[in-house]
Parts: C-alpha cells; sequence; structure tokens
C-alpha cells in the first residue's frame, strides 16, 4: 500500500520537481522497503536535514503529496 502512495504522489509531482532523478531513486528506494505510511514520512522528513536547498524543497513536495493522497484514502 505504502509503494502505491510514494508512486503515485511521485506521479503526480515529477513535472514540478527540479531534481527528478534523486527524487525517483528515493521513490524506488521507498516502495521496496516495507514500512507503514508513518514510517514513509518519517524516512523523508530525515532525507530532509542531509539534502541541498532545492531537493530538500522537492522532498517537502513529495511528503505533501503523500499526505494528500493518504487523506483522500482515508475519506
Amino acid at each position: 500500500m505504502t509503494g502505491s502512495i510514494i508512486r503515485t504522489a511521485f506521479d503526480n509531482i515529477a513535472s514540478h520537481i527540479s531534481n527528478i532523478d534523486d527524487i525517483r531513486a528515493l521513490v524506488e528506494e521507498l516502495e521496496a522497503a516495507d514500512i507503514s505510511f508513518e514510517g514513509l514520512i518519517e524516512t523523508l522528513q530525515k532525507k530532509i536535514d542531509d539534502a541541498e536547498v532545492t531537493l530538500r524543497t522537492d522532498i517537502r513536495i513529495l511528503i505533501n503529496e503523500c499526505r494528500h493522497l493518504e487523506s483522500r484514502m482515508k475519506s
């Protein structure tokens, strides 16, 4: 389930991000991991700490889209 959320989020934001290859690699890494939605968000937030400015923004966009999709699924 988490894999489909992050993949869908990536597909939705791909045209709006600067570091497409870095985000794609991150998405593929997280898709392969067996983690909860909360773990997914936590992992992404940790990645922000070590990222340069534009990558931080791209990760935040991805986090926001994941949260948006999750909230739509609960409704």
